[in-house]
This record gives C-alpha cells, structure tokens and sequence, in this order.
C-alpha cells in the first residue's frame, strides 16, 4: 500500500494540495505538519476537510462503483472503454481492471485520513465536545470504508495506525466487522443529532453524518452480517430493526421526511432534500464537480456508461416513480428530434436512467408535456447531490430486517412500505397488505428496495449488497433478455450455472496492481 500511504500523505496533512507536483513544489515556510494540523480547533478542522476530499474520490465517479453493474438494476454495452464495465457485468472479474484498483485505492485513502484524525485528535487538549462532533466523523467513515471493502474483497488488511506496516496481513471477515461495529459505536456516542455549525450543516441540513446516519449505518451492518458469508441470522435481523426504528421513531428530532413528489428527487431541487440521511454533497465546496454524464444517451452527448436491463425495466411498477426514474425518449441532438427508446434510430435501444438529471445544466423535463427544454446543450455537468441513505432507504429496510427477523410483521411495519409505495404510485395489485404471509411479504420488500433504489451507485445497501447478502446474485440469468430483437449482454456461462452463493462470483479479486507491491495478499 505504499501508493496508498503517499497518496495520504498529501492529502491529508496539506489537505488542500491536490498533485504530487504542486505539494513538491511549495514554500515550505509556513507549510502543515502533522503536529501544527492538531494544535487547535481550526486545525482539526482543517484535517476533517481533508477527510471530505478524499471521500469525494469514493463516490465521485461512476466507474469507481464497479460492484454496480453486478446487480441486476444495471447493465452496460460491451464496446470500446465500456468493456471494463462490461467485464463486471458479465461476472468476468479481471483483477486487472484500472476501475478495480482506483476503488481500492481510494477506500484506503480516506482510511488512513481517518485514522489520522482518530489517533491525533483523541488527544488534543481541547474543548471535548468540539473534538467529538469532529472525530465521530472520522470513526464514521473509516467504518464505512471497511464495510465497502468487507463487502467487495472479504478478508482485508485492516489499517488503523497512521504509519503503514507493509507486511500487514489480511484479517478475517469476523475482525474486519468488529472494528466496524467498534468505530460506529464510538460514532454513534459522539456525533450530535444534528449539526448546527458550518461547515457540518446547511440550508437546514446535516451535510456531515449525525447520530442517525450511524445508527443506519450500524443498522445496515447487523443486516448484513444475518446473510451471507457470516449468516448470523434472525438475532442480527432483530438487531438491525431495532436501530432502525430509532431513526423513524425519532424522525421530527432529525427532520427527515419523504419528498411529497418523488420527481423532485431527480433534479437538484433535491440537494438539501429533508430525505438525506447521508448524502454526498456534491455542490458544496467539499465535493467540487461530478458528472453526470456516464447515464445519458449518446445521441445527445452522454458516455452511456450505464443502463437498466430491459427485463428490469418491463417488471418496474407504472406510475410517478417510473415516470420520474427513467428517459424513455431519447433526444437525437444532431436531429433535434425526441424518438421512443426502442427506436432504430437509437444506438443502444434501451431507455436510460435519470436519477442524475440537474436542472442546472440546461436540459429541464417537462413531465406534463413529456419534453425537454433544451438551453445551454449540455447534458452533463451538474452537482446533483448523491444519496447513500434516505429515509425512504430506513423505512424499507426496517421492513425487510422484520420481515426476515424473528418480529411479527404489525401494520405500523407494512405501513412503512406502503409510505414509499403510494409516493411512487404503485398500482395497487403490487402493494403490500396487512395480512400477507411472511414470504410473500419478503418477497415484496425485497421487490419495492429493488425499484425504489435502483441504478444508485452511491447507496450503502444498493441491489448487488442486497443480492450478495441474500444468495440471490446466481439468479441473473433470470432478469436477463438473451434473445431477440432487443436483448441485453448475455452472462457468464460459468456464473449463470451457480446455484447458490459462491466467493469466486461473490468477492472481487485484489488488484494485480496491489499484488505487485505486497504479493502476499
């Protein structure tokens, strides 16, 4: 991890340097040191934004998030630089994929910016409250950084110090998770129900992570501890429902609410939206600029980097929500004219996400008019905020920890699915009902996070979590059209024959690049 550690280095003890170049060629007069960063409050101040920068290269970029297209919400085309998603896609796992090692990379980074925040700031001799509300952040997203990896790679090395021991070995699942639920203990303790000062808040919002978002993200980790590998069952699902129900217990205390209209949430109207549990904050200055390009069609100037499979999309549930998720006209700029997705005249014939839409870069969807204002010819430069919890996101997943828990499933449980289903207007034959049996009602809370977060790159508990965890991801062949006119890219042979959970399919590879420099891993 030698890169890793230099990478660290720069960015967290100058915290605003950004290349190798520019740090080295510096006045060193007057420069930051470690120890000149955590002599007071600015300092640590300053470290903390420095943690922010190098989380922003964690969510920032689409093709960072390759475990993305190994759900069955996102498919890719198989053509010219696609290929490294498409690889993903398909469950050929190259560990020589450049996007492989960057996500590595980067979870490493923002680790060891932690952790030096952790191991200085705890002993400052400071206010203590001021050193909580600022450290409980650091704990916050080193837990977080682990419960990607855990995920992506099983075993891990775990670095917690600031100087690096190369000969560091993997540790087991087991360990990698009890430093996690260790860290949101701490931040859980720590961070306050909502920040009141800049730059932690904004426009009424907690732009940092509050005590609620690590009572879901602590929540989100009892969950996935009760499937797969671990398989710790209804004890750990009881467990995540309860912290769970914390949140929407007290949601007045932390101002969550849905948005009344769930088109909102696809435009930037959304960006201090009162449903962001935890949010990436993309037009604050922390996060500097994100594209939104990698979803658009080609035909009107985007990558196309990502699409809903076609199967996907004919089981989405008519309604606001489907109508607010995706572009099922697609604008032909050299034409000027809008043509149906399916059209010849389309390059993928597919419909496409919009989850990113900004109506700041100039294309505005009218949805009574189904048309588009067409201002500034650009499609994709925006600062739409991501979401990796909403409240949406703590209802239906409270539903789900019940629903495979030992808890009786009340009304107060299937009301909270319906809150999302009638925001989305779900017909009412795909609705949930008080009296369905456990297994169905299963079924469809597992159906309504499937739709309701889909093509979300950025969320914590996104669809391949969710089919990782329940055993599910052999089922792809199921969602997959392999024939015909419009057909989306055929699986693994090998994969698609999987009955059941498999670490060859279900963990990535470590990085041929990491390899080269620790070869014991």
């Amino acid at each position: 991890m030698k890169y890793i550690y230099f990478y660290f280095c720069i960015l967290t003890v100058a915290t605003i340097a950004t290349s190798c170049d520019s740090f080295l060629s510096e006045d060193p007069k007057g420069a930051l040191t470690e120890e000149s960063l955590f002599m007071d409050e600015n300092g640590l101040d300053m470290a903390i934004t420095g943690m922010y920068q190098t989380f922003r290269n964690v969510i920032n970029a689409t093709e960072n998030q390759l475990y993305m297209w190994c759900g069955d919400d996102v498919t890719s085309q198989n053509t010219g630089n696609k290929t490294r998603f498409a690889e993903y896609d398909r469950f050929y796992y190259n560990s020589g994929n450049t996007n492989l090692y960057t996500s590595w990379s980067n979870y490493y980074v923002c680790i060891k910016a932690c952790n030096n925040i952790i191991n200085n700031g705890e002993a400052m001799e400071i206010d203590r409250t001021f050193i909580e509300e600022r450290i409980g952040q650091a704990y916050f997203y080193r837990a977080l950084q682990y419960f990607y990896l855990v995920r992506l790679w099983g075993s891990v090395p775990l670095v917690t110090d600031v100087e690096v021991d190369y000969e560091t070995p993997r540790a087991s699942v087991e360990a990698v998770y009890e430093l996690i639920e260790a860290d949101l203990a701490k931040a859980e303790a720590y961070l306050p129900d909502n920040h009141t000062v800049s730059p932690y808040s904004k426009n009424g919002i907690n732009v940092s992570p509050n005590k609620a978002a690590a009572k879901a993200l602590l929540a989100s980790v009892s969950m996935t501890q009760a499937g797969w590998p671990l398989k710790k069952g209804a004890a750990m699902y009881d467990k995540a429902a309860a912290k769970y129900k914390e949140i929407i217990d007290n949601k007045a205390t932390y101002g969550y609410e849905l948005e009344p209209d769930i088109r909102t949430l696809v435009t930037n109207q959304s960006n201090y939206s009162k449903e962001i549990v935890l949010g990436g904050f993309l037009s604050f200055a922390w996060w500097e600029f994100a594209s939104a390009s990698c979803e658009f069609p080609e035909e009107a100037g985007g990558w196309c980097d990502l699409l809903p499979p076609l199967d996907f999309f004919y089981d989405f549930p008519e309604g606001r929500r489907k109508e607010a998720y995706f572009f099922t006209t697609i604008y032909i700029a050299d034409a000027g004219e809008l043509v149906p997705w399916d059209s010849p005249r389309t390059n993928q014939r597919h419909p496409h996400y919009k989850k990113n839409v900004d109506n700041s870069t100039g294309w505005i969807y009218d949805y009574d008019t189904k048309s588009y204002t067409d201002e500034n010819h650009n499609w994709g430069q925006g600062d739409k905020t991501r979401f990796l919890f909403r409240y949406a996101d703590i209802l239906l997943l409270y539903a789900e920890a019940v629903a495979f828990g030992s808890g009786a499933i009340t009304s107060e449980v299937v009301d909270c699915v319906l809150q999302v289903q009638n925001r989305a207007e779900v017909p009412d034959d795909r609705k949930v009902t008080n009296g369905m049996s456990r297994e169905a009602f299963q079924k469809a809370v597992l159906d309504e996070r499937r739709w309701e977060t889909c093509g979300n790159e950025q969320s914590v508990m996104g669809r391949f979590f969710t089919m990782q965890r329940h055993e599910i991801l052999h089922l792809q062949g199921n969602y997959r059209i392999t024939n015909g006119d419009l057909a989306d890219t055929s699986l693994n042979p090998a994969f698609a024959s999987l009955t059941g959970a498999s670490e060859q399919f279900y963990y990535f590879p470590i990085p041929d690049q990491e390899k080269l420099i620790v070869p014991d891993l």
